[in-house]
């Protein structure tokens, strides 16, 4: 079953992943950007990076942005996991990418 499908659907969407904390892939689809392995490694590395700020804060990691000129990187983390996609900021998507993300992170959560 592919949970990541509806994401490959949307076009500013070059690559999808779904990692845990491992950085290893789960699940992953697209064919632009950066290799899937690069980007769920990273993904992971991240959130772990954030760890401390947002353990300071009392408070759980739900999501993030990076952003460059071209390219952004919206990620929804739960659990011990990490959903993020990979999007070219011209397509005009970035809403609907980031509700679809939230959505699906909704279902893995429960599912997971």
């Amino acid at each position: 079953m592919s949970w990541l499908g509806e994401l490959e659907t949307i076009p500013s969407v070059k690559r999808a992943v779904l990692t845990g904390l491992d950085g290893l892939v789960i699940e992953e689809v697209g064919r632009g950007g950066v290799e899937a392995q690069f980007l769920a490694a990273e993904m992971a590395s991240l959130s772990r990076a954030m760890a401390p700020l947002v353990g300071a804060l009392n408070e759980e990691l739900r999501r993030y942005t990076l952003a460059t000129d071209e390219h952004e990187l919206l990620a929804v983390c739960f659990g011990d996991y990490c959903l993020g996609a990979l999007i070219d900021r011209s397509g005009g998507q970035r809403a609907l990418v980031g509700q679809t993300l939230s959505r699906l992170a909704a279902t893995l959560a429960e599912r997971l």
